[in-house]
C-alpha cells in the first residue's frame, strides 16, 4: 500500500511537470519532419476522454496532411480576401500577411481541424453552446499534453473562426452540415528543434483563488 502511494505521488508529479512543460510552438519554428501517425492517434485517443456534460462528446477532428494542408490554407486565404475590399490598405496588408504566413507554415506536418458538432443529449435536447465549446477545449488540452509528452510541437490557431472557418466551403469539407456546427480553429502540428527555447511563466495561482469557509449573513440576505 505504501509503494502504491509512492507510485501515485510520482505519477502526479510527472503530470504536473508535463502540464507546466506544454507550450504553443509556432509553425515558423517547425523543421519539416513529419509527425508519426501513431503519435497523432494517441493524441486523438486522449482527446476523446475529455469531460462532456450531457455525454454529448461534441468534439470532432479532421486530420489534414500532404497536399491537403496546402489546399485548405489556400481556401482559407481566398475566403479571407472576400472580407476585405480590394485596393485598400487593409487589402494590401492582408496580402502581405498571407505571404508571410504561407512561408511560416511551409514546414507544418499536419493540420487538425478542431470542430464542435451539435449533438442531442439523451433527453433529446441540446446542451448550452458554451458547455460544448468548453468540452472541445478540454479535448484539445488533452491532445496537446500528449503531443508535449512526445516532443511534438503544437499550436491552436483560432484565426478566421467567424470568417474563413465559418465559410460554406470549409464547413462542407469538414462535415459540419448542421446549423450550430462550428470549426473552432486549426491545430498545427510539426517537429521542432526549438521547443526548449519557448519559455513561459504564470502569476501566482494564489492571486487567482478565493477560499470561503463561511458566507457572511449580509451576503446571504441579498
Amino acid at each position: 500500500e505504501v509503494d502504491e502511494l509512492k507510485a501515485n505521488s510520482k505519477d502526479s508529479k510527472s503530470l504536473e511537470t508535463l502540464i507546466k512543460k506544454r507550450r504553443s510552438v509556432f509553425p515558423k519554428d517547425y523543421n519539416g519532419r513529419k509527425v508519426p501517425r501513431d503519435v497523432i492517434e494517441k493524441m486523438l485517443e486522449a482527446a476523446n476522454w475529455a469531460p462532456t456534460h450531457g455525454k454529448t462528446e461534441p468534439w470532432r477532428f479532421v486530420v489534414l496532411s500532404g497536399t491537403a494542408v496546402r489546399q485548405v490554407q489556400s481556401i482559407l486565404n481566398e475566403e479571407a480576401k472576400k472580407h476585405v475590399k480590394e485596393g485598400t490598405e487593409e487589402y494590401d496588408y492582408l496580402l502581405k500577411k498571407i505571404a508571410r504566413k504561407t512561408k511560416e507554415k511551409a514546414n507544418v506536418s499536419h493540420l487538425i481541424a478542431i470542430c464542435m458538432k451539435k449533438v442531442k443529449n439523451k433527453k433529446g435536447g441540446f446542451m448550452p453552446e458554451w458547455e460544448e465549446i468548453s468540452a472541445v477545449a478540454c479535448a484539445v488540452q488533452n491532445m496537446h499534453l500528449v503531443a508535449t509528452d512526445a516532443d511534438v510541437a503544437g499550436y491552436w490557431s483560432s484565426g478566421g473562426w467567424n470568417k474563413g472557418l465559418a465559410s460554406d466551403r470549409i464547413k462542407k469539407l469538414l462535415g459540419l452540415n448542421d446549423e450550430g456546427d462550428r470549426c473552432l480553429g486549426m491545430f498545427h502540428l510539426g517537429m521542432s528543434d526549438r521547443i526548449d527555447r519557448y519559455k513561459a511563466s504564470r502569476k501566482p495561482w494564489q492571486d487567482k483563488v478565493m477560499w470561503l469557509d463561511a458566507i457572511d449573513e449580509d451576503v446571504k440576505m441579498m
